[in-house]
């Protein structure tokens, strides 16, 4: 019984860690991506996480002020994988609703 308790605060230890990483990697990208170009633009995005690390790089080229190369990358590569299918665009090209 003990061992079931310990292994499920484990569980939830781990699970917050990985809530609280990924928030942080929100705000990184959110933080050094925004000043030159929407989410969306990054959203609708599927690399692997080589390419990832080639756009990473090239926009702190570009002046992105990137305080932590590897969270972004590690949430990028994660969230948005090529192998994710993308998503269904709401707006037709001119910018109107479907």
């Amino acid at each position: 019984m003990k061992i079931t308790i310990a292994f499920g605060c484990l569980l939830t230890a781990a699970s917050l860690a990985a809530q609280d990483s990924r928030q942080a990697a929100r705000q990184e990208e959110t933080r050094a991506c925004i000043q030159c170009h929407g989410l969306r633009l990054i959203h609708s995005q599927r690399l692997s996480t080589a390419a990832w690390g080639k756009e990473v790089d090239k926009m702190i080229g570009w002046g992105a002020e990137v305080k932590n190369r590897q969270l972004l990358l590690d949430y990028l590569a994660a969230e948005y994988p090529d192998t994710k299918p993308l998503p269904d665009d709401p707006k037709s090209a001119d910018g109107r609703k479907r």
